[in-house]
Formats: structure tokens, sequence, C-alpha cells
């Protein structure tokens, strides 16, 4: 663990950033933890609080921030070192699981690693998953999987590690939901090693989720889809 970085890239979650933070620091000791904020609520100013008990913990706020890609981004250029990790703070995946998450890395057998909610073994009972989630998915995941060659079960997964080499060979330009999509596409184009290890997943607790039914998410998830697809196939025609 004296090996990796997690980054947290937060939006508005001060509801469930200690506990995460909290469960981070019991799973991977030793590690450096990164929190990367672009909201306007308490979760840097409770990030710092902890930082300031536990050094391992650094705090960031994001300004400028454009999206999930663009905090990636700042995540990847204040850490240091040479395996980097993705977790979501909000919860729904499990802390304990980021051994399991790195293990391929730690073995060296893959660059890139997802943690995935589509495996026989995943475990996802607590998670209620909405239809046009489902459909939007199996798409998503089916029509990188056909572009890269390789199957991919889980393209947007929030559980994700690399080395640093790999990302810095992917070297990503997406701000927003698609630099997901554009780090596995170009990596797997590049030659980089992908693995895929079942995690559990279950619904958020606290804070607020964009996964909601209203007409408004579902625009949204529609949109997300829509950009996910269509960047995906300029990237394999070399156009992007």
């Amino acid at each position: 663990m004296h090996r990796l970085s997690i980054i947290l890239a937060c939006f508005n979650e001060e509801e469930s950033i200690e506990a995460c933070l909290q469960g981070l620091l019991a799973a991977a000791p030793g590690a450096e933890i990164v929190v990367i904020h672009g909201g306007t609520d308490r979760t840097l100013e409770i990030a710092r609080r902890l930082a300031a008990v536990h050094p391992e913990i650094r705090a960031h706020r994001n300004y400028g921030d454009t999206g999930k890609g663009h905090a990636i981004k700042f995540g990847i250029a204040v850490t240091e070192r040479p395996w980097l990790l993705q977790f979501d703070a909000d919860l729904q995946f499990d802390p304990a699981e980021v051994p399991r998450v790195l293990g391929p890395i730690a073995a060296g057998e893959a660059d890139i690693v997802l943690g995935s909610r589509f495996l026989e073994d995943s475990v996802t009972r607590e998670y209620r998953f909405s239809f046009l989630r489902v459909v939007g998915n199996r798409i998503v995941n089916r029509w990188l999987s056909w572009l890269a060659g390789v199957p991919i079960s889980d393209v947007t997964t929030g559980y994700k590690a690399w080395t640093r080499a790999a990302i810095e060979r992917v070297n990503f330009k997406d701000n927003g939901f698609v630099y997901e999509m554009e780090i596995l596409l170009r990596g797997v184009r590049r030659g980089l090693r992908l693995a895929e290890v079942p995690i559990t997943y279950r619904n958020r607790e606290k804070g607020f989720s964009g996964h909601g039914s209203g007409v408004r998410e579902r625009w949204s998830i529609c949109r997300t889809g829509a950009k996910l697809l269509w960047r995906s196939l300029l990237i394999r025609l070399g156009l992007w």
C-alpha cells in the first residue's frame, strides 16, 4: 500500500466523506489518499480536519472544476506514487475491497483494473438498478467491447486502478464522464493489459444521487450514453 495513491473525486459529499476516508485508512494503511473537491459544501473542511490527524490524507479544492474527468486529471497531477486507484466517495463501493481491485497490478498481471459490478461474483443485491441504467450499461459495455476487441463488463465503474505509467501513456483528454471510456479504449489500443475483478455495489445511503428516476436524470443518462458511444467511435477511427 505504500506504493498506492487513492484519488477521491468529490462533489458535495459531506455526509459520507468521513466514513469513506476512515474506511480507506483501514483498508489501505500507508496509502496516500487525495481528496479532490469541486463542490460547495463542507466536504473539503471535513477532509482537512481528518488530514490534520492522518498525514496520509491531503485535500484540495478543484478550482474551475468542469467534470469528473477534470478532477481525476487533477488527482493524477498532485499524487506521487506509482499505483493509482480511483474511488467514489459516496460509499456505493466498499473501501475494504481496495486490495482486491489493486491485486492484478500488485501481481504485475495488469496495467488497468476495473472493479466490475457485472461479473458473476459481483455482489449487487443491495442496489436497485433502474431499467434505463441496465439497458444503457449493456449497450455501452457491448459497444466498447466490440471497438476494443476485448470483453469489458463495466465501462463506467467508479472503482478503477492503473499504474502511473499506464495512465500517462493513455493521456486522456475528456473532462466529463467520457474519460472512463477513453481510458479503456486508448489503453487497450496502446497495448496495455486490462483486468476486471468482481466488487460489491450498493445503494447510496446519504447525499444526492444523479441516478434518480426523474425526467432530468433520465435525459442526463441518455445524453451521457450517446456521447460515450459517439466519442468512442471517433477514437476507434482515429478522429479524436
